[in-house]
C-alpha cells in the first residue's frame, strides 16, 4: 500500500500536469541597509516539531556572543509592530508542503515596513526533496517587500517529523542522527556570515528554482492530505488538559474540551499530533493510526543532540 506522502505525491503530480508554468521567482530590489553595526537582533520562529525552533536559539545565543541584545520569539504570539524595534530580523519556519506554511506567509505579509532593516531565513526540513530552497525565497521576499535587505539564508536538515504509520521510509532512516554537530556547525557559519555580510554593506542575490516542486505547490496539498484524514479528534479519556495542542495550533482549529477539531480551520500540521504530552490526539491516515514525533523518538530510542552553547545560554 502506498504511503501517505506517496498518495500526495501521486495525486498532486497528476494534477500539476494541468498547471502553467510559474515565473522563476525574483531578487531583492536595491536598498542601503540601514545599519552596518546591528545593536539588537530578534529571531522569530514558527516550529512545530521543537528544530526549528532549536536552530532559531542558536542563533540567538551566538547573537549575544558576539555581543548583541537577540530576541527570541514565536511567531504565534509575537505582535508584528515590534519588528520595527529591532535593526536584525530573522525567521525561521519548517517547510510544509513544498513551501512555507500559510500562516507563516499570512504574518510576514501582515508585517510593517522594514526599510533599509537586514533579514534573512531559514527552514528547517526533513528529506531533501522539500523544496526548500524556493521556500526560503518566499520568505526573503515577502521581507524584502517590505523594504527589508536580504542578507542571508540557509536550511537545515533534521530527522523527519512527518508523522506516517510505521515511521520507517529510507529517507526517515537516512535522518535519524540529525541534527548533529555538523548541523550545528552550519547554523555558526550562516550566522557569522549573516553579521559579515551586513557589516560590508552587501546584500544577497537571490532567485527562486523553475521546478516540479513549484507546481506542485500550487496544488491544494493540505486539501489532498485532510480528504485522506479519516479521523482526527481528541481522546477525553487521555487528555490531561494541559493545552500543548491548543498552544501549538497556528490556527485555533483545536478544542480539546469538547474533544474536537474544526477541520475546515485545520492546516494538516501534525502540531497536535507531534506536541501531546498524553498520546490524546486520535487521527488516522486512510484508515491506518497514526502516532506522533514524541513516540516516535521514544520507540526508536533516539534522543535529540543539543549544540554546546545551550548550556550557558538562557532564551
Amino acid at each position: 500500500m502506498d504511503t501517505r506522502r506517496n498518495f500526495i505525491k501521486k495525486s498532486a503530480i497528476l494534477c500539476a500536469a494541468l498547471s502553467l508554468p510559474l515565473p522563476a521567482g525574483g531578487q531583492a530590489a536595491h536598498r542601503e541597509l540601514k545599519t552596518r553595526n546591528p545593536k539588537r537582533g530578534l529571531v522569530v520562529c514558527y516550529s512545530q516539531s521543537g528544530f526549528t525552533r532549536r536552530y532559531g536559539k542558536l542563533i540567538s545565543c551566538i547573537l549575544r556572543e558576539k555581543g548583541l541584545m537577540a530576541d527570541l520569539a514565536d511567531i504565534r504570539s509575537f505582535d508584528t509592530k515590534r519588528l520595527t524595534d529591532y535593526d536584525l530580523i530573522l525567521i525561521g519556519s519548517p517547510v510544509f508542503y513544498y513551501d512555507i506554511p500559510s500562516n507563516v506567509s499570512d504574518w510576514l505579509a501582515a508585517t510593517p515596513k522594514i526599510t533599509g532593516t537586514p533579514v534573512a531565513a531559514f527552514v528547517s526540513f526533513g528529506g531533501p526533496e522539500g523544496n526548500q530552497h524556493n521556500a526560503l525565497c518566499h520568505t526573503l521576499r515577502l521581507l524584502t517587500d517590505k523594504e527589508g535587505i536580504a542578507v542571508g539564508m540557509e536550511a537545515f536538515r533534521s530527522v523527519p517529523a512527518y508523522p506516517t504509520p510505521t515511521w520507517d521510509s529510507a529517507n526517515q532512516r537516512s535522518g535519524e542522527h540529525l541534527p548533529n554537530e555538523a548541523t550545528y556547525e552550519q547554523v555558526r557559519r550562516f550566522t557569522s556570515q549573516i553579521l559579515a555580510q551586513i557589516s560590508r554593506g552587501e546584500a544577497i542575490r537571490y532567485e527562486a528554482e523553475l521546478a516540479l516542486r513549484e507546481f506542485l505547490r500550487m496544488l491544494p496539498l493540505v486539501w489532498l492530505n485532510k480528504k485522506a484524514i479519516s479521523k482526527h479528534m481528541v481522546d477525553g479519556s487521555k487528555c490531561i488538559a494541559c493545552g500543548t495542542c491548543v498552544k501549538m495550533c497556528p490556527v485555533a482549529a483545536i478544542h480539546p474540551e469538547k474533544q474536537f477539531v474544526d477541520r475546515d480551520k485545520c492546516l494538516a500540521c501534525f502540531g497536535c499530533l507531534n506536541n501531546c504530552p498524553a498520546n490524546a490526539v486520535i487521527m488516522e491516515y486512510r484508515g491506518k493510526h497514526l502516532y506522533g514525533f514524541p513516540e516516535y523518538l521514544r520507540r526508536k530510542k533516539l534522543n535529540i543532540l543539543e549544540p554546546a552553547e545551550f548550556r550557558n545560554c538562557s532564551l
